[in-house]
Order: structure tokens, then C-alpha cells, then sequence
């Protein structure tokens, strides 16, 4: 497996621990407070407030990376030039991550469950604003996490694996806001993804299978939640209609 900076190589300043106390103290530490609040029934976000809430996110990844790319002199993104192995490693990273939106390897948790449906699109609208999220979430995401963050763990542990697998529990807690079970299977995409770029030696390729990850399967969640919902409407209106 290859690292995108080689760790002898990084310079790790006041400026990167500084950045890696956020990524990989500061997040955390909000997402388990937001899961507590969630559980607990005192935040109710709407769809337009989640997802305007990433993208912002998402920007300040991005800002966050560039300041610390610039100070410690970074190169995340060394010569590249894709060939078919490359597109064919994607899309098995891609069909192997899709596996758990299929009906028969849907987790059997009804907090996951909900959560994720609170996330799920229903309105053409709301599909577009999606899309647009899924985007900035392959972008934003691959380089924190699998470019930046992991390139730091390297240099500190000097070890491909084991920062390979720190990376991704902190991106699998920042996830908590899906449930536990949501956040685990996020931490082994996020396993997925850094192996896609060790393999490619970029992080081009696993940005696309974020973003077609995220978007196929918020099209999938999308439209199964409005059918359930439709169906129980039409339920409701029999039931009332036969009690009437």
C-alpha cells in the first residue's frame, strides 16, 4: 500500500496538531454529543438544515486542509494517470460499499434506520441538494480524511495500517449521527476508500466512489422512504375510511 506523502517527508508542526486535535478530539467528542441529544429527542434537524450544515462543514475541511497543506509544504496529489485496473478497483470499492443499502443487507436497527431516513431526500428539490452534498462529501471528506489525516498518522505512527485504521474509527464516530451500527459500517467504508488509495496512489479515484457512493445510495434510501411513507399514508386513510 502506498502513502500519498512518504512520512519521512511530512513536517508536523503546531499548525498539524493543531489539526489533528480538531479531526480527531474535537469532532468526535461533538458527534457523541449530538447523538446523546438526538437519542434523547431534543434536536429535531430538518433535511435542508442537515444538509446545509455539511456543506458548511465540508467547506471548513477544505479550508482546514489548505492551511495546512500550504504550511507544511504538502503535496497530496503527486503525478497521476489512471488506467483500468484503477477503474476497475473503483468499482468493486463502489458495488462492495453499496451492498448494505440492498433490502437484504439492511441493518436491523431501528435508530439507524431512522436516522438515516431523517437524511433521505424526498422532493426533487431535496435530490438536488443531495447531489450537490454528495459531491462536497467525496471531495471534502477524501482529502481530510484519507489525504490529510492519514498522512499525519503516518508520519506519527509510521505505520500504513494503523493509520490507516485510526482515520477511519474517527471518520465512522463522526457518523454518529446515523447510530452506532451506521457509524461502524461508516468506518469500514472509510477503510474501503483509504485502501482505494493505496492501491491507486491518489485520491481521484476514491473521491468518485465517495461522491457515486453517497449519491446512489441517498437515491435508493430516498425513494424506498417515500414509498414506506406513501404506503402508510394509504394505509392510515383505509383504516380511517372503514372505521368512518
Amino acid at each position: 500500500m502506498r502513502f500519498l506523502v512518504a512520512p519521512a517527508d511530512v513536517r508536523l508542526d503546531a499548525v498539524g496538531w493543531l489539526f489533528l486535535v480538531v479531526m480527531c478530539v474535537l469532532l468526535p467528542l461533538g458527534a457523541l454529543r449530538q447523538h446523546q441529544r438526538l437519542a434523547a429527542g431534543i434536536q429535531h434537524p430538518t433535511r435542508t438544515r442537515i444538509y446545509a450544515s455539511a456543506i458548511g462543514t465540508h467547506l471548513v475541511f477544505v479550508l482546514m486542509v489548505w492551511a495546512v497543506v500550504r504550511d507544511a509544504e504538502l503535496d497530496l496529489f503527486p503525478p497521476y494517470r489512471p488506467t483500468v485496473l484503477h477503474v476497475a478497483i473503483g468499482l468493486l470499492a463502489l458495488a462492495v460499499g453499496l451492498l448494505p443499502a440492498l433490502e437484504r443487507f439492511r441493518l436491523n436497527d431501528p435508530i439507524a434506520q431512522e436516522r438515516v431516513r431523517l437524511i433521505a431526500p424526498r422532493t426533487s428539490t431535496e435530490f438536488g441538494v443531495f447531489y450537490l452534498l454528495s459531491a462536497t462529501a467525496g471531495i471534502a471528506e477524501e482529502l481530510t480524511y484519507r489525504g490529510l489525516l492519514f498522512t499525519l498518522l503516518g508520519a506519527l505512527v509510521r505505520s500504513w495500517v494503523i493509520a490507516a485504521l485510526i482515520a477511519a474509527g474517527v471518520f465512522g464516530i463522526v457518523h454518529l449521527f446515523q447510530g452506532w451500527k451506521a457509524a461502524g459500517i461508516a468506518a469500514l467504508m472509510g477503510v474501503r476508500e483509504q485502501i482505494v488509495v493505496g492501491l491507486t496512489g491518489t485520491l481521484f479515484v476514491a473521491i468518485v466512489v465517495h461522491a457515486l457512493h453517497d449519491a446512489i445510495a441517498g437515491t435508493v434510501i430516498g425513494f424506498r422512504a417515500r414509498r414506506d411513507e406513501l404506503a402508510r399514508a394509504q394505509g392510515e386513510g383505509e383504516a380511517s375510511h372503514a372505521v368512518s
